[in-house]
């Protein structure tokens, strides 16, 4: 996997296992590997429902998505799994169930992740463990299903020798009762379903075969001495910028860096300039890319904060320059051996994710914000360099620099001649966590092959008992039940066959989901060699469910339905029991349809065709009123 041809194909295995599998994923790969180009590239293609979420508000608007908490409206802070009294609860953690079982969404929003198909978590080896935890819960909670996620697929986007998650000493001495430590990897539900690793390898933005090996050396935490002594020659503690190379300097610490930008801008002669940048709609992570206000100088060292979309092409994200002159508001900006640039404004949008009335999940731009893209650039912290890229950079290890951190700034330069060390880089510095170490194990890309047929078939079996799921049995009738007429009647006898409803859904719920997990069962014991043995307890199934459902539900429904109504109230009471039972014959002709599925026997080379085949028609079929759902319709009265 050494080559460009190689990462295409990795790649294109990878948006394989996102539209014809279930597989949760975990896509890394070192810095500068396309992480980000294969994320755009799933955006454009896949046929999924998706929404992209991120653990900051600067890699969420780099990834173009919205924060986690934003997404699913988390209050801050952190969580604790498993039951504990509220009183027990440190301050600032919230108990995982407890949060759960009070958090009350729009319809809109249950809307959405009822429809949400695929979850793309950016930059996650900065989620911590108890977040994934809590995503995990709600999802189960809110879509009615037991699966990791609620079944929702998950993609998780990152490099876990890079930033590490940030959690408070204090919260760590309580959560580290349930979690072994914060990185992501360890959330409960992570450690009892595990992740399908995968891993780029094809590093784009170095091309030097020594700098890259001493990046991989320091990744895998076995530097030798001679690249040591190699990285310790670019030390030079009294290099001093000149016109020509005035190198960025990257720091770990937000205040260490606008302190040295501040005093910079102070040291230049002339006036100083404001430039107010505007916003238009919601746009809540003001600040995070171009500054709100932003002051310059004639001379200013500026970085570009935005990639040229113009088709000649003349800057990029992390390009610096010099502000060559500010006349009439208008900016020019200089590089060396290059003419001048006239600085124009740009834009940066904020998002949410909505559903449409066809129930596609749409990315909805509801803010925007406009200001010159460019920031004061003679110094820069680490999360901020994060996915930016430096001809020449200034690095001082010796700065309070924790696990990763080093890593992650000598990753942003192109060259080992781009770099000048300020302090001599010693091997407690390149530490890398060895719980990373231990947790990463990237399958080989020839073991990709029989892995996504293996993943086609369980996923081809979960569309086909997709088909006999009864959590809408269920969910239907607590939407009778929380009705504000029904509640309001307080009829006894309607009580009581809501009651009786209940249970009956109830009680069958148990039943499915058990009949579901004895297919995987007998799958997972010959996969798809025998189909027939599959297919006929399939169709036993079948005629077991059809039976006990008119009985338990429809009979009753249909009993209640048929009485004339005397009142206002008893005509919507009954209307209320109509749609429901519409809801049962709608799964009943949608578990004849499953029954057919696995009718004909299903060849290898088929699986592709057949999975984008029947989700096509899913939905359809669950909305239409075909000629087989009004067979059932007429079999039931």
């Amino acid at each position: 996997m050494s080559n460009v041809g190689s990462s295409d194909s990795v790649s294109s295995k990878v948006l394989s296992f996102i539209d014809q599998t279930n597989q949760n994923i975990f896509l890394t790969g070192k810095a500068g590997t396309g992480k980000t180009t294969l994320l755009k590239k799933i955006k454009e293609q896949s046929k999924k429902k998706m929404a992209v979420v991120a653990p900051t508000g600067v890699a969420a608007m780099n990834a173009k998505g919205t924060t986690i908490n934003s997404f699913f409206q988390l209050p801050p802070g952190s969580f604790f799994p498993g039951d504990i009294s509220l009183e027990n609860l440190q301050s600032g953690i919230l108990s995982i169930q407890s949060m759960v079982s009070e958090m009350s969404y729009s319809r809109e929003k249950l809307n959405l992740f009822t429809e949400l198909e695929l979850l793309v978590i950016d930059e996650v080896s900065m989620v911590r463990s108890d977040l994934l935890d809590v995503i995990d819960a709600l999802l189960r909670s809110v879509r009615k299903n037991n699966d990791p996620f609620g079944g929702v697929q998950l993609l998780l986007i990152g490099d876990l020798y890079q930033l590490p998650p940030v959690t408070k000493r204090e919260d760590w001495v309580f959560l580290s009762r349930a979690y072994a430590s914060p990185y992501f990897f360890d959330a409960l539900v992570i450690r009892r379903n595990p992740l399908l690793q995968i891993e780029l390898t094809t590093v784009f933005r170095q091309t030097e075969p020594e700098f890259i090996g001493i990046l991989n050396d320091i990744r895998n935490n076995r530097i030798s001495e001679d690249s040591l002594s190699l990285l310790n020659k670019r030390y030079d503690p009294s290099f001093s910028s000149t016109d020509e190379l005035n190198p960025i300097i990257i720091t770990s610490h937000n205040a260490e860096a606008n302190t040295i930008n501040r005093e910079k801008l102070a040291e230049l002669p002339g006036m100083e300039y404001t430039f107010e940048g505007t916003v238009n709609g919601e746009f809540r992570e003001l600040n995070l890319q171009a500054e709100q206000t932003l002051k310059l100088k004639e001379g200013a060292q500026v970085m570009f904060i935005k990639n040229d979309t113009g088709d000649n092409r003349k800057f990029y994200n992390g390009k610096i320059g010099r502000v060559k002159s500010i006349k009439n508001n208008e900016i020019y900006i200089s590089f060396p051996q290059e003419e001048n640039l006239l600085l124009e404004k740009s834009s940066w949008q904020s998002f949410e994710y909505k559903t449409d009335p066809e129930d596609a999940i749409v990315q909805q731009q509801v803010g925007e914000f406009s200001q010159y893209p460019v920031k004061l650039a003679w110094a820069v912290t680490i999360h901020k360099s994060q996915g930016l890229t430096f001809d020449h950079a200034i690095i001082d290890a010796g700065k309070s620099f924790v696990a990763g951190q080093v890593y992650v700034a000598l990753s942003r330069v192109r060259t080992l001649n781009g770099l000048i060390l300020k302090s001599k880089i010693n091997t407690e510095s390149l530490r890398s966590n060895t719980e990373v170490i231990n947790y990463m194990n990237p399958v080989k890309e020839q073991e990709l092959d029989s892995m996504l047929v293996e993943a086609q078939e369980k996923f081809i079996l979960q569309l086909v008992l997709d088909h006999f799921s009864l959590t809408q049995a269920v969910g239907g009738l607590e939407t009778v039940v929380s009705n504000p007429e029904v509640v309001k009647a307080n009829i006894p006898e309607f009580k009581s066959l809501l009651s009786q409803l209940a249970k009956s859904a109830a009680d069958l719920l148990v039943l499915s989901e058990r009949f579901r997990a004895q297919v995987r069962q007998l799958h997972k014991q010959s996969g798809f060699k025998d189909q027939q043995a599959l297919q006929a307890r399939i169709e036993s199934a079948l005629a077991y469910f059809v039976k006990e459902l008119n009985m338990q539900l429809i009979n009753p429904l249909n009993k209640n339905i048929r009485i004339k109504p005397k009142n206002k109230l008893q005509q919507q009471l009954q209307h209320l029991l109509q749609q429901y039972r519409q809801i049962i014959e709608n799964r009943i002709a949608l578990m004849h349809i499953g029954a057919g599925l696995l009718k004909e026997s299903i060849s290898v080379s088929d699986y592709t065709s057949w999975i984008e085949q029947h989700k096509l028609k899913a939905k359809a079929k669950a909305d239409s009123s075909s000629g087989q759902q009004q067979a059932v319709t007429m079999q039931l009265f």
